[in-house]
Formats: C-alpha cells, sequence, structure tokens
C-alpha cells in the first residue's frame, strides 16, 4: 500500500447546470462537471466566466477617490512635487508603474521611491518621508501599502505634507489619519468587489485621471494581481484576461525584454506571470534594491529594457542559488524535527538571507505539510528575523499572536507572517508553539488536505477535453486550475527522471497516459508493473517534436493494494528510517533484536505495522509462511539478507557420503588440515561439501573430531543419512532459497499473495 500524502476531499456538486444553459454556453460534460464542482452554475455566473465580459467597476465609488483626484490636480495645477512611495514586491513596482507614468502624463513634477526591504522594511518609513520633506515634496501618494502607517503619517502631515493612501491590504481597527484613503475595502463606502490588488487600485486611480489610460497598464495589473495572489475573480478576472490578451498581442518592451532573459518565447498565460515574470520582478527586492525592477517596468527604450532585464535575471539566478542552498540545509533540521514528532517547524541558523526565508518556509510547507518558521540569527543586531507559512488548519496569524510576548515584531494573516524577536526567545518562542500544536491537535485534524474538483476516468483524458478545459482560463486564487481524480488505473511502467531520478515518471493504462510527480522519483521503488493506483492532479498537454499528448501532472498518489518491493539485489538501497515505528523487522534467530519493531521469523507480532521488511533469509519455509499467515500487511519489503547460499551447492550424494566414510575407516586417523583437500579431490567435492558430510556424520554420531583429527566411532548405531538434523535443514535451507532467493520476482509474489490468504 502507498498512502496518499494529502486527504482528498472530492467535491460534490449541490446544484446542476440546467440543460439550456448548457447548450446556449456549448458547455461540454468535463466543463460542466468542473463548474459544478465549483459551485458554478447561474447563468450569470457563467456569462461571466465563459464570456470574456469585461468587468469595469466605476472608480469614483471607491473610498475618498473624488477627493484624492482632486488633491492631485490641484498639485498638478501649481507644480508641486509629488511623491509616489511604493513597496519592494511585484505588486508594489506594477503599482508604482502605473502611478508614475499616469502622472507623467498629466504633466506633473514626480518622483517616485521604493523602500529597502532590508534598511526600511515595508510600508511608510519616518525617515524617507522626512527626507521627502526636506526634498520639497508637497504631496505623497503611497501604493500598495500605507494603510497601517498610522505615525508615519500623521508625522510628515503635521509638518504640511500632504498623504493619499492607496492601498489593499487588511484594514486594522483604525485607518491612518491621512488626507485621503482610496481603499476597495474601506468600510464606508461600497466598492463592488474588495480584493483589487495594489497595482488594480493604481489602475483605478489611473481610470479616474485619465480619459483613456495607456492599454499596457492593464498588462501590469495582471502582473501585479497574478503575482500577489489576490482573489482572480470578478474585476480581477476580467483585468487579467484583458491583460493577457495586451501581454500577447502589444507586449511592453521591459516584459519583452525580462521574457528573453528567461529564454521564453511561448504564450504568455497566468503561469508564465506566477513562474516567470512574477518571481523575477520580486527577486530583486528580495536581495537587493526593488528600484531596478521599477526603473525597468518604466523604460520604453528596448536598449535599456535589455540592460535592466539582464540584471534582474542576474539577481533572480543568485536568488534561486541562496534558496536551493538555504533549502537544502534547512530540510535536514527539518527532517530531525519530523523524526521527533515536531508538529510546527522553527528552523533558525546564522547567515540565512532574510529576503528569500519566505520562500524557503513555503517550499519546507510544501514537503511536510507543517506550519513553519524559518529565522536568520542576527548576532550583530541580537534578533531572529524571517518568515512563517501555514497550513490551511493553522492560523499563523492566531499562533503568533498568542505568543507576543515573545515576539519583537510580526504582521500578517492566516497563511503567512513576517517575524523578528531576540535570539534569546528562539527556544521559549519554539516550546510555546509546540505546545500551542499539541492542544490544537487534541480538537483539530492537522492532516494535509487537498482539494479535488471532478472524478474522471481514463476516457475522459483528451486533447480536446483538455483544450476545453482552457475555456476557463485565467486560473489562480479563488479559481484555481481544476484538480481531478482518476482511480484504480494500471502502471505499465515508473521510472525515475531528471537529475538523480527524483521526479517520477509514469506509464499508466490503456491508452499509455504520461504522468510526472515532480519531486518524488524515491517512489519509483515501490511501485510494481500491473498495479492498480489511485492518482489525483492536473491535466496538459504535452508536446514534443510537434506531436502532442496528454500529459497527468500528479499531486499525489495512493495504492491499497498490497505491495511486495523487491530488494533482493544489494544494489538497491531502500528508504527505510531503522527508527520508524510503523516498520516491522524480520529477522534470523541468530541476529541480534535492535528494537521493539525486530521480530525473529514465526514468532508472534501482536502489533500492526504498515511495513514489513523480510531483512534476513529465514531458516525455514514453515517460518515465514506462519509470520505471513498473521500479520496485517500492506507493504513487505524483500531484503532477504544471508551471508552465502547453498542451493547450488546442494547435497552430496549418498555415494559421497559412503566412500566418504570408507576412506575414514580405512586410513583410522585424519588429519583434515593436512588430508582435507587431498579427500575432496578423491570424493571430486569442493570444501563445503566436505564440511557438510563431516557435519552429518558428527551429528549421527559417526564419526569423533578432536581438534581437527577425525577418527571413525565404530560402536554408533546404523542410522540413516536423511535422519540427520543437519541434513534435513540442508534440504530446507535450499527451498528456502529456491522459493525467496532464485524464484522470479512475479512467482514470487504470487506464492507470498497465496499464503497471506491461505
Amino acid at each position: 500500500m502507498i498512502k496518499s500524502k494529502f486527504n482528498w476531499d472530492i467535491q460534490t456538486s449541490e446544484q446542476a447546470i440546467s440543460d439550456d444553459i448548457i447548450t446556449d454556453y456549448k458547455l461540454t460534460p468535463i466543463i460542466t462537471k468542473i463548474l459544478e464542482s465549483k459551485h458554478i452554475t447561474t447563468r450569470e455566473q457563467i456569462e461571466m466566466l465563459i464570456n470574456t465580459s469585461y468587468i469595469n467597476h466605476d472608480s469614483w465609488r471607491l473610498s475618498d477617490m473624488q477627493k484624492a483626484i482632486d488633491r492631485i490636480n490641484l498639485a498638478i495645477d501649481q507644480n508641486e512635487k509629488i511623491l509616489v512611495y511604493g513597496d519592494y514586491d511585484a505588486d508594489g513596482v506594477t503599482s508604482t508603474t502605473i502611478l508614475v507614468n499616469t502622472l507623467r502624463e498629466l504633466g506633473a513634477h514626480v518622483g517616485w521611491y521604493i523602500p529597502n526591504r532590508f534598511s526600511e522594511g515595508y510600508g511608510p518609513n519616518e525617515e524617507a518621508f522626512k527626507h521627502a520633506y526636506e526634498e520639497g515634496i508637497n504631496l505623497i501618494i503611497t501604493v500598495d501599502n500605507g494603510i497601517q502607517g498610522h505615525s508615519e503619517i500623521e508625522m510628515i502631515q503635521s509638518l504640511g505634507v500632504d498623504v493619499i493612501v492607496t492601498d489593499h491590504h487588511e484594514i486594522g481597527r483604525t485607518m491612518p489619519d491621512a488626507y485621503a484613503i482610496v481603499h476597495p475595502m474601506h468600510p464606508e463606502y461600497d466598492y463592488p468587489f474588495e480584493y483589487l490588488c495594489g497595482a488594480g487600485v493604481a489602475y483605478k486611480v489611473a481610470q479616474a485621471l485619465l480619459d483613456n489610460p495607456p492599454e499596457y497598464f492593464q498588462a501590469l495589473v495582471a502582473i501585479g494581481t497574478i503575482a500577489d495572489l489576490v482573489s482572480l475573480t470578478d474585476e480581477n478576472r476580467s483585468l487579467v484576461q484583458r491583460g493577457l490578451e495586451i501581454l500577447n498581442s502589444h507586449c511592453p518592451v521591459a516584459i519583452q525584454a525580462l521574457l528573453e532573459q528567461a529564454g521564453y518565447k511561448d504564450e504568455i498565460t497566468e503561469e508564465t506571470i506566477g513562474f516567470i515574470i512574477g518571481p523575477r520582478l520580486n527577486a530583486v527586492g528580495r536581495l537587493e534594491d526593488a528600484a531596478l525592477a521599477a526603473e525597468l517596468l518604466m523604460t520604453n527604450e528596448l536598449e535599456e529594457a535589455q540592460y535592466l532585464a539582464e540584471q534582474v535575471e542576474f539577481f533572480n539566478q543568485e536568488r534561486k542559488d541562496i534558496v536551493a542552498k538555504i533549502t537544502e540545509e534547512a530540510l535536514v533540521m527539518a527532517d530531525q524535527q519530523v523524526q521527533q514528532g515536531a508538529k510546527f517547524l522553527l528552523l533558525a541558523q546564522e547567515d540565512w538571507h532574510e529576503g528569500v526565508l519566505g520562500i524557503v518556509a513555503s517550499k519546507i510547507v510544501e514537503t511536510y505539510s507543517l506550519p513553519t518558521l524559518i529565522l536568520n540569527i542576527d548576532t550583530v543586531q541580537n534578533h531572529a528575523k524571517g518568515s512563517a507559512r501555514s497550513i490551511d488548519q493553522v492560523s499563523m496569524f492566531e499562533i503568533l499572536t498568542a505568543h507576543s510576548d515573545l515576539i519583537s515584531k510580526f504582521g500578517g494573516h492566516h497563511m503567512a507572517a513576517g517575524v523578528t524577536l531576540p535570539i534569546d526567545n528562539v527556544t521559549a518562542l519554539a516550546d510555546g508553539l509546540k505546545l500551542w500544536m499539541e492542544e490544537l491537535a487534541t480538537t483539530t485534524s492537522l492532516e494535509p488536505r487537498k482539494k479535488v474538483d471532478v472524478k474522471i476516468t481514463e476516457a475522459d483524458i483528451t486533447l480536446q477535453n483538455i483544450h476545453d478545459i482552457q475555456r476557463l482560463r485565467p486560473f489562480g486564487t479563488d479559481f484555481a486550475l481544476p484538480c481531478f481524480a482518476l482511480e484504480d488505473i494500471m502502471v505499465h511502467q515508473a521510472k525515475g527522471i531528471g537529475q538523480d531520478k527524483k521526479h517520477l515518471k509514469l506509464s499508466l493504462g490503456e491508452g499509455q497516459l504520461q504522468a510526472i510527480f515532480w519531486q518524488n522519483g524515491h517512489l519509483t521503488s515501490q511501485l510494481n508493473t500491473e498495479q492498480p493506483i489511485n492518482i489525483i492532479g492536473t491535466l496538459q498537454i504535452n508536446e514534443w517534436n510537434g506531436h502532442q499528448s496528454p500529459q497527468f501532472m500528479l499531486q499525489d498518489l495512493s495504492s491499497t493494494n498490497l505491495q511486495i518491493l523487491d530488494y533482493r539485489s544489494k544494489s538497491k538501497i531502500t528508504d527505510l528510517n531503522s527508527a520508524d515505528t510503523d516498520v516491522a523487522y524480520l529477522i534470523h534467530p541468530q541476529q541480534d533484536k535492535l528494537g521493539e519493531n525486530y521480530y525473529y521469523y514465526g514468532e508472534a507480532i501482536t502489533q500492526n505495522y504498515e511495513k514489513y521488511v523480510f531483512r534476513d533469509l529465514p531458516s525455514t519455509v514453515a517460518e515465514i509462511k506462519h509470520t505471513l499467515k498473521h500479520v496485517k500487511v500492506s507493504q513487505i519489503y524483500l531484503m532477504l539478507n544471508h551471508q552465502h547460499s547453498v542451493y547450488f551447492e546442494g547435497v552430496p550424494k549418498m555415494d559421497q557420503f559412503k566412500q566418504c566414510y570408507k576412506a575414514l575407516m580405512s586410513k583410522g586417523e585424519t588429519n583434515l588440515a593436512q588430508d582435507g583437500i587431498q579427500l575432496c579431490d578423491f570424493l571430486s567435492i569442493k570444501p563445503n561439501s566436505l564440511k557438510f558430510i563431516l557435519k552429518v556424520f558428527l551429528d549421527l554420531n559417526f564419526i569423533k573430531d578432536e581438534n581437527g583429527i577425525i577418527t571413525v566411532n565404530k560402536d554408533t548405531d546404523k542410522k540413516a543419512i536423511e535422519s540427520s538434523k543437519y541434513y534435513q535443514a540442508r534440504l530446507e535451507r535450499m527451498e528456502v532459497e529456491k522459493i525467496l532467493l532464485y524464484q522470479d520476482i512475479n512467482q514470487l509474489k504470487q506464492w507470498i499473495k497465496a499464503e497471506l490468504v491461505s
């Protein structure tokens, strides 16, 4: 049995789409199932989704929009200095670009500033605001930040500088006393859609200021929306759809240059933004000053864009290297904690780059499905600082709030947070989080869960159906790429691919469906041909040499069938840990038990185990039969260690026993050290066979052995050679080897299964 990593929550539809809607919108069965699983069943919902109807809510309905626009126009009319104050992530730099270019088009005297992640942190910074005042700035407009900047905004406004906040982040108990606050979640206004990103809010301001904002603004909004993981519904969905169209038809030179550096030449989709464009724009701010990313987005000159994009790519590669190194180190630490039963992973070390710890934390959560806090230990500043990522069942905001007495500063939400605390408090925080999780586990299941949209059959996996699914794009937050479940599909081939064979490639079912499971190459050894498995994942089209074929991208797999895994070859290495409590080891009686989960063949096993390792070769077939009849087994590892094999040596013939006895009798006294080889030559047998014959003679009391001097015992009773316990043991050992060592693995599996059910 292969246990799934996740509990699969297969969605059920409470309401079906009516036949007339299916007909009107030409919904195929696969699309119908997907929409029903996502509870999108009304004509209005489907119209909004299928037809790219342009949702463009009235910008003037946003909070304080009229007041903000009037103040901006006044600043332009009076040639006041305006500062656009941005943020260092992809949403922040796209927001900054949109608003700066809008103000430039209006002839404003405008500059821009993005704070440094490490020296200034997120949001309004008092020193930066004071410097703006000293530079003669009259109006500061924040983008993608500001809603939490109470004291900084109060300070700068007391100096006569007005502040307009444009933001989309959670509003606290109170709002800053800014000149104007443009925010889609403002409680005193009724903007129809709450979940704009920072770039989306900046675009709405641009719409209010300009009669016809440049089209490429929507491309920037699409980047900010997808990169910031906000809800891909309603107005956001429309903005992203339009933005993707522009990126593919009139791509801004900055994005062209960025994609050229990445070596990307295909259609630009939401995945292109999520995995190529967004991470590169984010990389600069993670390592250095994000102003470089903003400069790239603001340029219209191809040569300059190529130069800046090259620098951005450099930072992105550096970011990847740093993430890889820290992740490798963090995984070692995490594995140790998991082995000790940890339910919350707090991983801390000196010289971890703070700018990438959120990425590392996400990778650890992906691996272990446990809430994780990654901290850099800064001995110079005497603090630990880093990022946390969570799972659905655990509110990171709640758990850190419960330990706020140990933390100097933190901010975040249910799934993520940033944390700073004194180094001396790290151990106490780890202990506190451990206790908190133990208490939570008594009332809440912490088993990782995966939402599955639709159960399908192999017949549903066609190129046409996959093309049809593309009608529902773009996919993202709150409208995820459909996850499918496929049950009892047969494995035809399983192999590891990629560097170190760390990825799993499968050939499945009657149609030889190709499937990929990233980072799970270790499962190759656990998958047998003609073994049915259950899988969940997404569908895509694989194109190779102009040929297209369906491909299943696995997110999890399981098998309820008995697995018998062949590790009889010493070149094979299992991934089992001898400390695992769900593994039972069957060993030879002459070997020492190394723990409570070690048993001798034939011994009673009262506890149920997930896995059984037949580590040593048993002495008799009866022993292993007894073991198989008295265990509830799901996975068997056949290692069957032994020092030497006797199967091919066989048993000496009766004539050889007789000739040996006569030779010993005639000689009277035989010195094995001197005469042994000569006796082997005479009998035409090997030394091991001679040793066996002599052991049988000793057992039957036919001879005496005094320090290697053999004499015949003339007073013994006549006995059959076959009556010797050593002779019978040899026959048993040969039968054991014949069945367990030298039988074809498929035949051996059938023999084991027969013994299990008999």
